[in-house]
């Protein structure tokens, strides 16, 4: 299937993000925010919730439209070795211990993204990724913290802003730690909603 330039997709996210990774890959998009409550269940483990997140956005967002849109959704979370989920930081203490408990350790990134059209799911995905930071000292993350940056980030860290300087090692996609498996989402765009790379030349 070609690209249909009548082809409508809406992104169901925020993300400022995820909104650069779609730019540059010259996907035409209109953004519409979906306000889930974003919290996880009892005995939840992180594939779940991510999975349940994107589903959920994507509903939401998808009851506002009836024209046949497609509705892409994603949310990205950080889980520790010991399945513990890291989310957004409420306040500086909360991103600090976030911070001590990923130094020295190897912790994974989980994205979950849906791609729905007329209330109906096309496609969920659950992608993960590796990330090992080195040792960080108690001075380095203080200095982070009072960057601003880890107030708006899973896990208290942007892999692609300051904190780059504490990761040892990715194994697994890169773009999926930014907050969207995009090569994964390509593939998924072009096969179930028809929509090609480079489709349009929007400055991002």
């Amino acid at each position: 299937m070609k690209s249909n330039n009548m082809t409508k997709i809406i992104l169901a996210s925020a993300s400022p993000r995820r909104k650069q990774m779609l730019l540059a890959s010259g996907i035409p998009f209109t953004v519409v925010v979906s306000n889930i409550d974003e919290v996880p269940k009892e005995n939840e483990g992180g594939h779940d919730y991510v999975q349940r997140n994107a589903r959920e956005k994507a509903l939401a967002v998808n009851k506002q439209f009836k024209n046949g849109e497609f509705i892409l959704s994603a949310d990205t979370i950080v889980v520790t070795k010991e399945d513990k989920i890291l989310e957004k930081p409420l306040n500086h203490d909360h991103a600090k211990s976030m911070l001590q408990m990923l130094s020295g350790n190897t912790h994974l990134v989980l994205s979950g993204y849906s791609i729905y059209q007329n209330n109906n799911e096309i496609i969920t995905r659950v992608i993960e990724t590796f990330v090992t930071f080195r040792n960080i000292s108690n001075r380095e993350i203080e200095a982070y913290i009072m960057t601003g940056e880890p107030f708006d980030k899973a896990g208290s860290y942007g892999i692609q802003g300051r904190a780059m300087g504490f990761i040892e090692s990715v194994k697994g996609s890169y773009t999926n730690v930014m907050g969207l498996p995009l090569s994964h989402v390509l593939i998924d765009l072009e096969k179930f909603v028809g929509v090609e790379t480079f489709s349009t030349l929007e400055d991002f």
